[in-house]
């Protein structure tokens, strides 16, 4: 089964999406780009975490609310195409 229809998701398969749909997108070689993960503060539970996909300018963002349980996934020119719910969280961070 597909982590996002269970409510959860690695980061791992964020970078995945990010990853292919800038390459459906905007075309070219589909390359091993990094997830790049901020949140506020490492020590104190975030109110939000925010994800970049490397690149100059970045290829994806992702904007992820604890308390909403909600993902936010946007292309490289700020459009959201995905919005997932996810009961159990971004597993590994």
């Amino acid at each position: 089964m597909d982590n996002r229809q269970s409510g959860k998701i690695t980061k791992k398969e964020i970078r995945d999406i990010l990853n292919k749909h800038y390459n459906v997108t905007h075309g070219g070689a589909i390359l091993d780009r990094e997830l790049i993960v901020m949140s506020p503060d490492k020590n104190k539970d975030a109110e939000c975490y925010f994800f970049a996909l490397q690149g100059t300018p970045p290829k994806g963002y992702g904007i992820y609310i604890p308390e909403n349980r909600n993902l936010l996934l946007y292309d490289a020119n700020g459009k959201r195409f995905k919005n997932y719910y996810l009961d159990e969280g971004i597993t590994d961070l």
